[in-house]
């Protein structure tokens, strides 16, 4: 099993709550950590430089799980029992990516189809039970990647944003870097 992307393979991270995360959960601990920043700060890098260095001090790949927010938004695959009793690792990529995305966008696409309506919606709310169970969980350790606290509001909704952030053991927020 593969958890690291190939693009990805060499990430590194000098974060010291890195260090403090990576830490607990090589000693069996559980920690959270929620990884802010503005888009291209860094978060996927950091988070899966963690994960790089956990595996490679011998942390069991099938003890890590994976999810990107686009995938359980626009994907069929969301099992609630992933998140409920699933790995004790647990990343969750861009949680905001659906504000994030429409930066710099300035004429709404209106979306008349009753049907297609009904499933962004539905997409949404898988987005929202996954956050809202796995936070719920007392034995999950897990990073989430975000643009920020009012981002998370407006894309997860005001109390599981809050229970979500209130659970993180450590808040990171990143600068931005300049684009290349």
């Amino acid at each position: 099993m593969t958890v690291i992307p190939p693009r990805l393979a060499d990430a590194t991270t000098t974060l010291a709550e890195a260090d403090q995360w990576c830490g607990s959960v090589l000693s069996g601990a559980t920690t959270r950590i929620l990884l802010l920043g503005p888009v291209r700060s860094g978060k996927t890098h950091h988070a899966y430089a963690m994960l790089k260095r956990i595996l490679d001090a011998g942390y069991p790949p099938n003890g890590i799980s994976v999810h990107e927010s686009h995938d359980l938004v626009h994907g069929n695959d969301y099992k609630p029992r992933d998140f409920e009793v699933g790995t004790r690792v647990t990343f969750m990529d861009d949680l905001t990516d659906r504000v994030d995305n429409r930066v710099g966008v300035t004429t709404e696409r209106v979306v008349e189809e009753p049907m297609i309506q009904s499933v962004m919606a539905a997409g949404r709310g898988a987005l929202i039970d996954a956050v809202d169970r796995l936070v719920s969980r007392a034995d999950a350790s897990w990073i989430a990647c975000a643009s920020g606290k009012e981002v998370l509001a407006t894309c997860l909704g005001g109390g599981i944003a809050e229970k979500l952030i209130t659970s993180a053991h450590m808040v990171v927020r990143l600068p931005p870097r300049p684009l290349p």
